[in-house]
């Protein structure tokens, strides 16, 4: 099993805010995949897709105030592929319930409350891979991710008969800062692995180092499914269901 990325046709980006995801680039020659990330602020979204984009980094951080659209086209066992891919700006968690204040510090000009989320319900339900970045050494910035991957579970039914829910992978970014954190990789692994049912992996977008590992998984899973027995079973509701999962920043 062989996937490599492919630099045929440079990609493009496009911020559109929560109406792009109705903008695509449509082939008749490439499948089409569409790949949502998903993550805590300066965790280091924005840079690993750039990275498997462009080729570059940028050390300054910028915070994702808006959506951003990125195509790209990727090889994966001798067949051509089109991504899009999707770069949401970071939400604090909000329980349905509304019972509760956001884990990840306090709404800002940054941060978006759960039903900013909602203009974006289109690309995470419809969405192929769904990849939830974390930074290996913020506690906080996996917390978030949990917190975040439940919220979205909330709006799914399992006795719903739609199609199936997104395939999901997590990737722990900034590897060059190992040393330097106090998780519990080797546990956190394990749970994404064997509780979540999700595809785990650990990166770095500064030395470009498995980034292209993150895209060449997302691909497989859409074609292969997950490579473990117990796949999850629940089923994605129609988008007006998001509607009804919100809630108010206390």
């Amino acid at each position: 099993m062989k996937g490599q990325r492919n630099s045929v046709e440079t990609s493009s980006s496009q911020e559109e805010g929560g109406s792009l995801y109705s903008i695509k680039c449509r082939s008749n020659n490439m499948e089409q995949l569409d790949i949502v990330f998903l993550g805590a602020p300066e965790c280091g979204k924005t840079s690993i897709i750039r990275q498997f984009i462009n080729g570059s980094f940028n050390a300054k951080y910028i915070p994702t105030k808006q959506a951003s659209l990125y195509t790209s086209a990727f090889v994966y066992q001798n067949q051509l592929y089109e991504m899009n891919i999707i770069d949401i700006p970071s939400t604090p968690f909000c329980p349905p319930d509304g019972a509760k204040k956001p884990r990840f510090g306090t709404p800002s000009a940054n941060h978006f409350s759960w039903e900013d989320l909602q203009a974006y319900a289109a690309a995470i339900s419809g969405a192929s891979v769904l990849v939830f970045v974390y930074d290996i050494t913020s506690s906080e910035s996996f917390q978030f991710v949990t917190d975040l991957r439940e919220q979205i579970l909330e709006c799914f039914d399992p006795d719903a008969t739609a199609v199936e829910l997104p395939m999901m992978v997590v990737a722990g970014n900034k590897h060059d800062l190992h040393k330097f954190s106090r998780l519990a990789r080797r546990h956190i692994s394990h749970m994404v692995r064997k509780t979540w049912k999700c595809s785990y992996l650990e990166c770095s977008a500064l030395f470009n180092w498995h980034i292209g590992s993150i895209f060449h998984e997302a691909v497989r899973l859409v074609k292969e499914g997950p490579a473990r027995e117990g796949s999850n079973s629940h089923y994605r509701l129609p988008i007006r269901a998001w509607k009804q999962c919100s809630c108010n920043i206390l």
